[in-house]
């Protein structure tokens, strides 16, 4: 009889789900006692078309498979942001040593710098999880999971951490993460102490025991066991890292070894998937190295803090003494093996050994027939313990990656994609309910039992949307098409926040919890037998989308809602003008309207839609304006910009709200996404209400500044100048070089520019700013003020400024947002016109004050600030000004470009100042 129990589709359903899909499986799973593992283990995201690396392709990823067989080796490995871990050691025990190997990252990163465009906080948050997806390729992952918490800026301490963090749901949500991975180790990245050098990594290291220990305790977060079905988990030994080599430590990993599988080092090889994080490396890739030293926490090792190891021998991995074979397991977790199972476990091990040795490059498929007997043995194993679940736990996982390396002996592939190209937009869309045709192409080997596959189409919910039937295969290993209709669930994150003061992610679907994203919307799913054992394995529905001249790339296939609607700006500034007082506050407030636009997608049609504003009570749309629109969408993807000019009563002061409602077929629709992508990198969509916070700004209205910008990696600083009604120039590489040697036609002054500003890191990634810098300073010796915004090291001031200063490396800046501020010159004409700063001003900022400041400056420089964080020197470097010839040179590493999108009255008044100089 075919076993039909089908595991190992943890990254696309549940079992629970797969469970409905056949009576055989149904019965399968209802008589199976418990100790199976849950979907989120052996859950790393599937890769589609580019995705899969060459290594886990063909005969090497067949090997690598084969590898991971002969261990019950696991860990976790605990970190704070991505781009923290170490990638040397996670490649050794992963594709080395073949353990199982998880990462656990505490937050997304969404406060980190962006080297790749202007997204921060929450996108950048989408994209750092997508790269780190993308590292774990390379480091061989075979899980990556997140709390809940959100990185909220740097941090120089540990207090701050943990009055940012709610510390008790960081460690539930910890706790949770190991019980269900149940790893035999923990290696934390950190120390736990000051040495860490970040709050977050402190915190990290603080938490890894911690959480180990109440992961074994069944009264600590009692409902995980009896509401989600988790069992407690002892993790037989706990690691730190953070160690130097001139103190205790109990093991020490070296990942500078060649491995001939992958033709490098595993360093290197590491180096190359961590230089992938690119928006904090920069694309670059660090090389060499490959020590990593670890101190044991659970007291047989020399983590008691009295610095002294209990033996003087070092351990070359953290598994040295453990029986991590087959037959070892159920002793190693304290379960009994009935003779029948200790006989086919220590076959097991056997077959294995048998099984590598001779492995052949050549041909793989040699080695289908003992790898599916072995499959075999697996199951029979976990029938013969019915009362060692824990036991049963690791085997059932052993269970998945035999049948993973069954398929990939056999050199079977299994693909779905949408017939006739991409979906709505020439994007990998549907909207629920649109019908579509997917074609599955399965490519079994020889040794498969039948001609015929069993196939189905489910949805990321469960929903059967093509049920299992028996499809024939063509001669060129395609079935037929199969009908299916979109899932009625839209695409949407499961974690999200409503504010960026918020520290930790609401999460509105537990089934995905502490996944780096949602599983796929659609998923294929084919049943095959090979060896007489039933395999099951799905595959995301997918379509190739073109992204010309880099050819096509392949997408997986989402469901959007039928209308998506959003608002720009993402906050409404309204200058109120008038006299100002010795407190910068204007007097009578005169207003213009503010612009206002709503962007509707449709992902069907046709259909007609409108769309409108919700207005706070008082406000009106400008008379002669439309206060709604509509429109006739005739073709999927259609998208349709409307604006819309709307004026406050007068007199009005505060904060407000504006929302967008895009309304069809009698349905009204309030969401809406932004999609970032970057090459490389996974799709994502940031999804928001369609709702625009609207504030005054006690700041001069600047109608008729003009203002030349030079964009870097990307910011919204050019918005937040044109909020204050001046007008913004986007200077490209063309408009730079006709920069002449007299700053464009006679004067500085006479180019029409009030001021240039070079924005955020753009030295780090305009080569054409480089070389035409020497025309941006003629600009300002003629006459013009040249304005620097942030930069990093690629900015040497020494060369590229006026007048000599340093900006290293290691640049200081304050991470608190409520840091104090004191005006070092208060009646300077930056701090009095046309607004006068005062302390008030850096009220209310948001994640930081500013980063990489200068540490040394010619006596030319004025600094205008001086700020600190909690025990830091006070750091004058912030925002400093000169003069140049008949203009002006200003750094201001304010962290403005994050305030601004926020609403961050200072910001803008402080702004306002500094480009409106004459």
């Amino acid at each position: 009889m075919i076993d039909r129990r089908q595991p190992g589709l943890g990254a696309v359903f549940s079992v629970a789900a797969l469970a409905t899909l056949a009576a055989a499986a149904a019965a399968a799973a209802q008589s199976d006692p418990a100790g199976r593992a849950p979907d989120r283990v052996l859950a790393f995201p599937a890769p589609v078309g580019e995705e899969r690396l060459d290594v886990d392709r063909g005969a090497m990823g067949a090997w690598h498979r084969i590898r991971k067989l002969a261990t019950t080796a696991s860990l976790i490995h605990v970190t704070a942001h991505p781009d923290d871990e170490h990638a040397g050691m996670l490649t050794l025990a992963s594709r080395g040593w073949g353990a199982r190997t998880a990462l656990l990252s505490l937050n997304r990163g969404e406060a980190g710098a962006n080297a790749i465009g202007p997204e921060l906080f929450d996108a950048l948050g989408l994209i750092r999880t997508r790269e780190l997806v993308l590292s774990g390729r390379y480091y061989g992952l075979d899980d990556l999971y997140f709390t809940t918490a959100v990185d909220y800026g740097y941090s120089k301490s540990v207090d701050e951490a943990f009055r940012s963090w709610d510390r008790e749901a960081v460690l539930e949500d910890m706790v949770r993460v190991i019980r269900l991975n149940r790893p035999l180790v923990v290696v934390s990245r950190f120390h736990g102490s000051a040495r860490d050098g970040h709050g977050h990594h402190h915190a990290a290291g603080l938490l890894t025991p911690e959480a180990v220990a109440a992961a074994a305790d069944p009264t600590r977060f009692p409902r995980q066991v009896s509401e989600e079905g988790l069992r407690p988990w002892r993790v037989l030994r706990t690691f730190r890292g953070g160690v130097r080599v001139d103190e205790p430590y109990d093991v020490e990993v070296t990942a500078a070894g060649m491995s001939p599988w992958l033709g490098d080092t595993y360093q290197d090889w590491a180096s190359r998937g961590l230089g992938l994080q690119r928006s904090q490396t920069a694309g670059r890739v660090r090389t060499g190295g490959g020590r990593y030293f670890y101190e044991r926490l659970d007291g047989t090792g020399g983590g008691t803090g009295a610095g002294a190891r209990a033996t003087t021998r070092v351990a070359d991995s953290f598994f040295a003494g453990l029986d991590t074979t087959l037959r070892g397991l159920p002793a190693l977790l304290d379960e009994a093996a009935s003779p029948e199972a200790d006989s086919l476990l220590g076959e097991l091990d056997r077959l294995v050994g048998a099984v590598a040795e001779a492995f052949d490059f050549r041909d793989p498929e040699r080695a289908v027939a003992d790898l599916a007997r072995g499959l075999g043995w697996v199951r029979a194993a976990m029938a013969a313990l019915p009362d060692a679940p824990e036991t049963r736990f690791h085997l059932s996982l052993k269970e998945q990656q035999f049948e993973e390396a069954v398929l990939a002996a056999s050199g079977t592939t299994v693909s779905a994609e949408l017939a006739g190209g991409p979906g709505i937009g020439g994007e990998a869309v549907l909207a629920p309910g649109q019908t579509a045709a997917v074609h599955l192409r399965v490519e079994p080997p020889a040794s498969a039992e039948s001609d015929g596959v069993t196939a189905w189409i489910a949805s990321r919910g469960g929903e059967i949307l093509a049920p299992p039937s028996r499809i024939a295969r063509r001669s060129d290993g395609s079935t037929e098409a199969i009908e299916v209709r979109g899932p009625a669930a839209p695409a949407a994150p499961y974690f999200g926040r409503g504010d960026v003061s918020e520290n930790h992610y609401q999460v509105s679907d537990s089934a995905d919890l502490h996944l780096p994203w949602r599983r796929p919307a659609l998923a294929a799913g084919v049943e095959l037998a090979i060896g007489g054992h039933a395999i099951a394995h799905s595959v995301p529905v997918t379509a190739p989308v073109a992204r010309l001249p880099y050819g096509s790339v392949t997408r997986r296939v989402e469901t959007l809602p039928v209308l998506a609607v959003s608002l720009a700006p993402s906050v409404g500034i309204v200058p109120v003008d008038g006299p100002g007082g010795d407190d910068g506050m204007p007097g009578e407030p005169t207003v213009a309207p503010i612009e206002v636009r709503a962007r509707v997608v449709a992902n069907a049609a046709p259909l007609s839609a409108t769309v409108r504003l919700e207005l706070p009570e008082g406000w009106t749309t400008i008379p002669g304006t439309p206060g709604m629109v509509e429109h006739d969408f005739s073709s999927p993807g259609e998208i349709v910009d409307a604006a819309f000019l709307i004026v406050p009563p007068t007199g009005w002061r505060g904060e407000a709200e504006v929302a967008a409602v895009a309304r069809a077929r009698g349905v009204d629709h309030r969401r809406g996404y932004r999609t970032i992508e970057h090459r490389d990198l996974p799709l994502a969509r940031l999804w928001r209400p369609a709702r625009m916070p609207v504030r005054s700004v006690p700041v001069a209205d600047l109608d008729g500044v003009r203002v030349g910008y030079v964009m870097g990696v990307g910011d919204e600083v050019p918005a937040g100048i044109e909020a204050l009604g001046a007008t913004v120039e986007l200077l490209d590489e063309a408009a730079l070089a006709e920069l002449d040697a007299a700053g464009g036609a006679d004067s500085g002054a006479e180019t029409g520019f009030h001021a240039i500003v070079v924005g955020t890191r753009a030295y780090a990634v305009r080569e054409d700013l480089v070389e035409h810098n020497r025309r941006l300073l003629e600009y300002a010796r003629r006459g013009g003020h040249l304005v620097v915004l942030y930069q990093t090291q690629e900015y040497v001031p020494s060369e590229m400024a006026p007048y000599p200063a340093s900006l290293p490396r290691g640049a200081e800046e304050v991470s608190e947002e409520d840091a104090p501020v004191r005006l070092l010159q208060p009646d300077h004409p930056f701090m009095t016109a046309p607004n006068r700063i005062a302390v008030a001003d850096f009220d209310g900022w948001i994640e930081q004050r500013g980063s990489k400041f200068f540490t040394e400056w010619d006596p030319a420089y004025t600094p205008l600030v001086e700020t600190h964080d909690t025990g830091q020197a006070p750091q004058e470097g912030v925002w400093l000004t000169a003069p140049v010839g008949e203009g002006r040179y200003t750094y201001l590493a304010l962290a403005l470009h994050r305030q601004l999108p926020y609403g961050v009255p200072g910001a803008y008044r402080i702004l306002s100042n500094v480009i409106s100089w004459r």
